[in-house]
């Protein structure tokens, strides 16, 4: 009985090394198609033997997806340790009245937390020109606010 129970209490209590290990491993992950997203929508350089004259193709752009890309970006920098949001949340706190202030951070909250879940939804019934990264890195972002905070609270109980 006491083994079944030490084996239950290990499955809930991570160890705060592969925490972290698990954490660096997801920021990664989520932040590697996103990297690659962004690369795709940049123009592409003219040939060096092209002609003078030559003019560069363009790209297809799909105006919501590039919308998703840069939520998705921004909900993954918010997630990371050691960049908090207080002073944005402190702006928003002046402009707006106590009230609203706390009502719009929790809206803020769960839009970035919507978001990667809506863009791996849209990429995997529409086709777009940056598909397979909205896909991916929404599905890992949406997992990153999810596992986060607990694997979060995993490497500072142990301190």
């Amino acid at each position: 009985m006491a083994g079944i129970r030490l084996v239950s209490m290990t499955l809930v209590a991570l160890d705060a090394r592969l925490a972290l290990v698990l954490l660096i491993l997801l920021l990664t992950a989520a932040a590697a198609p996103i990297v690659l997203a962004w690369m795709a929508l940049l123009p592409a350089e003219r040939d060096p033997f092209a002609s003078p004259g030559e003019s560069s193709s363009k790209k297809p752009r799909d105006a919501f997806a590039i919308f998703l890309l840069v939520n998705i970006s921004v909900g993954l920098l918010v997630r990371i340790p050691g960049v908090h949001a207080e002073w944005l949340s402190a702006q928003v706190t002046k402009l707006l009245p106590p009230d609203w202030a706390e009502n719009v951070l929790m809206v803020g909250a769960a839009w970035f937390g919507f978001i990667p879940g809506l863009a791996a939804a849209y990429s995997a019934v529409r086709a777009n020109p940056i598909r397979w990264q909205l896909l991916v890195s929404g599905v890992l972002t949406l997992i990153l606010w999810l596992v986060g905070p607990w694997l979060l609270n995993a490497i500072s109980s142990s301190a």
